[in-house]
C-alpha cells in the first residue's frame, strides 16, 4: 500500500513539474522563432531537422545553398540548441526542444545576474 501512495505523490509531482515548463518552453520557442528563424529558408530547414537527413538533402529539397544550411546549421550547434550527429562527413541535426528551454532559461538568469550588478 505504501508503495501506491509513492507511486501517487510521483505522478502529481511530475504533473506539476511538466505545468511548471510548459510555460518556459513556450517562451523559449517564441524566442527561439524569433531570433534564429527570421527567414523562411531558415524555418522551412529546422523543420526538416528530423535526424535522418543531411544538410545536402535538405539544401536539395528547399533549392537553397548548402553553405546556407551550413552557416545556421553550426550556429544553432555552437549556441547547444539542436542534437547532431555525423554520417561520414555530413551533419544530421534533429530538434531539441529542451535544449532551447535551458538555452533561454540560462541566458535570461545571465541578463538577471547583469542588471543586478553580479556580473
Amino acid at each position: 500500500m505504501e508503495s501506491n501512495s509513492i507511486e501517487k505523490l510521483l505522478e502529481s509531482i511530475l504533473q506539476e513539474i511538466s505545468l511548471l515548463t510548459v510555460q518556459t518552453k513556450a517562451i523559449a520557442i517564441k524566442n527561439f522563432n524569433a531570433e534564429y528563424l527570421a527567414t523562411d529558408v531558415r524555418k522551412k530547414a529546422y523543420e526538416k531537422f528530423d535526424g535522418e537527413k543531411t544538410l545536402k538533402e535538405i539544401s536539395d529539397e528547399l533549392g537553397c545553398s548548402l553553405r546556407t544550411l551550413q552557416v545556421f546549421s553550426a550556429s544553432l550547434i555552437e549556441d547547444n540548441l539542436v542534437d547532431f550527429t555525423m554520417q561520414g562527413n555530413s551533419k544530421i541535426l534533429s530538434k531539441n526542444i529542451s535544449k532551447i528551454a535551458v538555452y533561454y532559461a540560462q541566458k535570461e538568469l545571465t541578463k538577471e545576474d547583469i542588471d543586478d550588478g553580479q556580473v
